[in-house]
């Protein structure tokens, strides 16, 4: 009978320390999974979140985010639209669901949530870079250029865009132009890894094994001729760290 007794309590306290858990440790698990790329994790820990808490933009924005990088657009349409519905000025919302829109290659809309960033930021550099992909898809090289170029300006950065303009002045035949734009985006990506791969290693001896494999991975797929410098040691960081990296 006591082990019965003892057991029931065991059963009443663990029951109690889950039903006191902070909805916003998932909210806070879950923004963290999708900024290192464990989505379907995401999409858990936002999913327990929003139970308890439907209308957050923030909550429900990351979660689409998480459902685009999975291909599941129509659920993130849901959530990228709900955020927009509680936030109208949440720019990185509308940035997502025109991503989406262009994923599902909806163009007219994709360009209507980018021009809306825009307008709540216009110095939004990353909505015009795919405001003028939109373009591109559309062949209207003139328009992306345009964006490109606006892109660049407010946030010269934003190395994508170079690499972006090369493929699209390549298409008009503007050679000159797109050597350059090339040669400017493999110049600074170079510089790039190096420093992802500087800042990894050191997290690496800081015993910030998560940080480490997530810097040194980044620096490899940015250039893949570090690959045979940096494969032993992200192996060591995953097992230190217990994370599961090949997803």
């Amino acid at each position: 009978m006591k082990i019965i007794f003892i057991s029931f309590c065991i059963f009443i306290l663990n029951g109690s320390s889950f039903s006191q858990q902070e909805p916003s440790q998932y909210l806070n698990e879950g923004i963290r999974s999708v900024e290192g790329g464990d989505f379907s994790d995401a999409v858990n820990y936002l999913t327990s979140y929003l139970n308890s808490n439907p209308q957050n933009a923030v909550g429900n924005y990351y979660r689409a985010v998480a459902y685009f990088f999975l291909k599941e657009y129509q659920f993130a349409d849901q959530d990228a639209t709900t955020a927009i519905t509680v936030n109208p000025q949440y720019k990185e919302a509308y940035l997502i669901r025109g991503r989406i829109f262009t994923a599902m290659q909806n163009y007219s809309s994709a360009v209507s949530d980018f021009t809306s960033a825009i307008d709540i930021d216009p110095n939004f550099g990353t909505a015009f870079m795919y405001r003028a992909l939109v373009y591109k898809n559309e062949n209207d090289y003139a328009n992306a250029v345009s964006d490109l170029n606006s892109a660049l300006t407010v946030q010269p950065t934003l190395l994508d865009a170079y690499l972006f303009r090369g493929e699209i002045y390549t298409a008009m035949g503007s050679y000159g132009n797109a050597i350059t734009d090339f040669n400017t985006f493999t110049e600074n990506n170079q510089n790039q890894a190096v420093s992802l791969m500087s800042s990894g290693l050191t997290l690496y001896q800081n015993g910030n094994y998560t940080g480490a494999v997530k810097d040194l991975t980044n620096a490899v797929n940015i250039n893949p001729e570090l690959n045979s410098v940096l494969n032993n040691v992200i192996t060591d960081a995953q097992n230190k760290s217990g994370s599961d990296y090949s997803k």
